[in-house]
């Protein structure tokens, strides 16, 4: 059958093709989450229509022609690799390394993780502070740690919107990820340095990511700018810098004009530099500096080097020197 046509079991609708997400697609669509949720009263949950408009938004930015089911399915691909962080986080002795962005845990315990968990965290985490501020009401340190089943148990009311909270049938109900099983693109390493450390994300997450949203009242936070620059504003930030550059270019004073040298300063210079004694550069420009001489020292000082020096010679010869 035609991949991406087929019906699920139990299920009568069609499943949506699946599609490859970049990293600036999916930035995006977890900052929208973000932003929009903020705005947002307690107790908000997530349903069909506010993926709608994350796909509508995914849309106009990057002209991706994405649903509203495909961006649900990529939204709940990110809330499950986080129950896997924060199943890890709660266990003692596990913490997490900001600098890093990888999860400390033993290698023993790693083996007896399901394939798509130990995969998740045998690699620095991608986007561990998006899903950190989306998904969690706490800090992920490993302070409070507890054990995982009542760690689940607990937060389970909070995270359950219009998903089955049961990891292993939410992931029955999908294709399995083309994905190669040795790089998987969720998790891949991303730019660690300026990376901020839990405690200030624990400072920052105290009101925008705690149990209680922030009453209208309040006001609306600034929104962050995850958009990319287009190629387009991109190539146009690039012509008004040149434009600017070649306008400062422009008010620049012109430099003097080089100062012009007199022929007869050449002249003397040339003279000065032969291989003479003072009184024969002396008799030899005495002669050329009469006014009577003024073609003699035009035409010497259009002259070839030899020419000037054969004629300074034989003067000097037929003036006995």
């Amino acid at each position: 059958m035609v991949k991406g046509k087929e019906k699920d079991e139990g299920d009568g609708s069609t499943r949506e093709r699946t599609i490859l997400w970049d990293e600036d697609q999916t930035k995006y669509m977890l900052g929208w989450f973000i932003d929009y949720i903020k705005e947002q009263h307690a107790g908000f949950k997530i349903k069909k229509q506010h993926h709608f408009k994350c796909s509508e938004a995914l849309n106009r930015q990057f002209n991706m022609g994405v649903t509203a089911t495909q961006v649900e399915r990529h939204f709940r691909h990110y809330k499950e690799n986080w129950k896997f962080i924060r199943t890890a986080l709660s266990k003692s002795g596990n913490t997490f390394d900001s600098s890093r962005s990888m999860v400390i845990i033993s290698e023993s315990e790693k083996a007896n993780l399901q394939i798509r968990a130990r995969r998740l965290l045998s690699k620095p985490i991608k986007f561990f502070n998006e899903m950190q501020e989306l998904f969690l009401n706490s800090s992920a340190d490993g302070s409070l740690a507890m054990d995982a089943n009542t760690c689940l148990n607990e937060t389970q009311a909070d995270e359950d919107n219009d998903y089955d909270d049961d990891i292993c049938n939410e992931l029955s109900s999908y294709a399995p990820p083309e994905d190669n099983l040795g790089d998987d693109s969720d998790t891949l390493p991303s730019p660690i340095s300026g990376q901020p450390s839990m405690a200030s994300q624990v400072a920052e997450q105290s009101s925008s990511s705690s149990g209680v949203k922030r009453l209208r009242s309040e006001g609306k936070p600034q929104k962050r700018d995850v958009r990319p620059k287009s190629r387009m504003s991109r190539v146009g930030d690039a012509i008004t810098t040149a434009l600017v550059e070649l306008q400062n270019e422009i008010r620049k004073p012109l430099p003097p004009p080089p100062s012009m040298r007199n022929s007869d300063d050449i002249l003397w210079q040339r003279l000065e530099n032969m291989t003479l004694t003072t009184d024969q550069k002396l008799m030899v420009g005495t002669f050329l500096a009469s006014k009577e001489q003024k073609g003699m020292r035009s035409f010497l000082s259009g002259s070839s080097e030899v020419t000037f020096q054969s004629w300074v010679f034989k003067f000097l010869s037929d003036s006995g020197m």
